[in-house]
């Protein structure tokens, strides 16, 4: 017989790695329920990383002594009683996994006080439960984990070192933090204060958090308001005057889950459309309340993939709620708008019709009606004298036919119909008798690889960045200072194995963990260095293999994709597939 039941502890460790990957891991479990137990103050403290101690504290409602034997059982909860219950999911927490799975692979002690009452405490080790004891903190619940995966030796090799664990738990409370700003939230590693937030608004809290990182001027971050019904929309968004290199620092929350949905970001970023250059992108912090009824979030223990029944909807309304407020921030185009708002009758730029859905800032009570823009008549000459120059600018863009590279055949005159997207990977065109696929995460690579090669401008930073490095990578560096230099980067040594940068280019701004870790590792001549630099700095630009891309910016990318003389990313390696018409149809033996 081969097939065997698993021993229940190995079965319990195998399912616990679904939810429990590393100490931050850990920390977003217990901020949850601390979270749903109404805490207003919650304490997380990490011992080297995390990998030695991890420890929460709250001062929520507590736990009943009889309920601590069950709090480290499988599916244990007290949020869902019924199956319809998952369908009007409002509290953090609902599936009875996390602290189960974190007892499968550490040491945890549970010591809480009921409202108040005589405190217990219960210890689970490695799955292994001890009995309920007496004893806790007054108020609230103290949650102390050690030794995570300490039986588990194949799982801690592949954690990192404790200060970049520390790090990743940090960034998971101060996650947590942005979507409740009217709690208190402190963190500690190593017995030293590392973030200390304390009750506010929700715009000052998204300051605060930026604050800890960024050099942001609080004036440029505005706040947007709307509502339509089945959902309302809250964003703390920078003006067209701040700009970020990625889109890192656009965060999108359902129900104040923290979700990963590559369609509103791209919402986001059309909202701004033209008011940003090409290749930058705006801070975001999206917060969207929509009907339990209609958002699913049990699909992954991490709950940052979710289901949204409206969500066409909700991007439609968010490029809305963007596109028009945003443009009322910036004096020159509201000038703008009330000058044309004078013009003549017989050429209208409003009209007052009802709107399915209104946008309105803080203060204002959303209309009835809203202003909608309409174009004024164009003027038949003017447009036949932009038809021309056009016309004549392709002329003369237009290349050679008479190399036998298939790239350089495709004239530049030559109109292209985008047919749509494969397997979320390519972008599907056709030009006259061609078929094109462009890799769509490899394309729009190259294309901020071009961008970033061309701005060096360099800034003093404020407060420098330390970091460590490897002993060769430390020697490196000691002879090769200059290569960094040459890129805008300056780097001192301050202490053995110990850098920081002082300078660095404005637009690296904000992506200081990415530029750090491409120091860690990389040694090689200047050439080298700087291709490889500028190939991180787009990589983590650009459209991810596997997103949906939709219309619009398909559209704009391929025009760029057409324009360039190589279909290469900074790897390298070619992005365009081009498959003839005669070779298609040789392949269904047609003539």
């Amino acid at each position: 017989m081969k097939i065997q039941l698993l021993d229940p502890l190995v079965a319990q460790r195998i399912a616990a790695g679904e939810v429990i990957e590393r100490p931050a891991s850990v920390i977003r479990e217990l901020l949850d329920n601390a979270l749903d137990a109404g805490a207003k103050t919650i304490v997380a403290s990490v011992t080297d990383g995390g990998l030695e101690e991890i420890k929460l504290i709250d001062d929520g409602e507590g736990i009943e002594p009889e309920d601590l034997p069950l709090l480290c059982e499988s599916h244990a909860t007290s949020k869902v009683r019924e199956l319809d219950d998952l369908y009007h999911i409002k509290s953090m927490g609902f599936r009875g996994e996390a602290l189960y799975s974190i007892a499968a692979v550490s040491k945890i002690t549970i010591a809480s006080s009921f409202q108040g009452q005589d405190p217990y405490q219960i210890t689970v080790d490695n799955g292994r439960k001890e009995a309920v004891l007496p004893g806790g903190p007054r108020i609230g619940t103290v949650v102390t984990v050690q030794g995570l995966f300490k039986e588990l030796p194949a799982r801690r090799q592949f954690l990192k070192r404790p200060s970049t664990e520390a790090t990743m738990a940090r960034s998971v409370l101060l996650e947590k933090a942005l979507a409740y700003p009217e709690r208190a939230f402190r963190f500690i590693s190593d017995q030293t204060v590392r973030v200390d937030l304390v009750p506010t608004t929700r715009k000052q809290r998204v300051l605060d958090v930026l604050s800890l990182n960024q050099n942001i001027i609080p004036s440029e971050m505005l706040e947007l308001y709307d509502t339509a019904g089945r959902f309302d929309l809250y964003a703390v968004c920078s003006s067209p005057a701040l700009s970020r290199s990625d889109r890192s620092h656009i965060k999108i929350y359902v129900n104040n889950r923290p979700i990963d949905e590559y369609s509103l970001v791209q919402a986001v970023t059309y909202g701004y459309g033209e008011l940003l250059a090409g290749g930058s992108f705006p801070y975001c912090y999206l917060f969207i309340n929509v009907d339990p009824t209609l958002v699913d979030f049990n699909i992954h223990p991490t709950t940052r993939e979710v289901k949204l029944r409206n969500k066409a909807e909700i991007h439609h309304q968010v490029v809305s709620m963007i596109a028009g407020q945003i443009k009322r921030s910036i004096p020159r185009l509201v000038k703008q708008e009330m000058e044309s708002e004078d013009a003549p009758l017989l050429a209208p730029l409003y009209e007052s019709r009802p709107a399915a859905h209104q946008s309105h800032h803080a203060g204002e009570r959303p209309g009835r009606y809203e202003a909608t823009s309409q174009k004024a008549p164009l003027d038949s000459e003017w447009f036949q004298k932009a038809k021309e120059l056009l016309e004549g600018n392709r002329m003369q863009a237009s290349r050679s036919t008479e190399t036998d590279d298939v790239w350089a055949q495709q004239e530049d005159e030559q109109e292209f119909v985008y047919l749509g997207q494969a397997f979320n990977l390519f972008l599907v065109a056709q030009k006259q008798d061609d078929l094109f696929l462009v890799d769509q995460h490899a394309a729009h690579e190259r294309l901020i690889f071009d961008e970033v090669r061309q701005k060096k401008h360099v800034q003093q930073l404020m407060i420098p960045l330390s970091f460590e490095v490897e002993r060769d990578v430390d020697a490196y560096l000691l002879e090769s200072q200059d290569v960094y230099l040459n890129l805008g980067i300056k780097l001192e040594r301050t202490d053995d194995l110990l850098w920081q940068i002082t300078s660095l280019p404005a637009l690296y701004r904000n992506i200081e963990s990415h530029v750090i870790s491409f120091i860690q590792k990389t040694t090689g001549d200047a050439q080298e260095v700087e291709k490889g630099l500028y190939a991180v700095v787009a990589c983590h630009a650009a459209i991810k293999a596997g997103d949906s891309v939709d219309r619009m910016m398909a559209v704009s990318l391929l025009t760029k994709v057409f324009a360039l003389d190589e279909p290469t990313c900074p790897h390298g390696r070619t992005f365009v597939v081009r498959l003839g018409k005669n070779e298609l149809m040789k392949a269904v033996q047609r003539t």
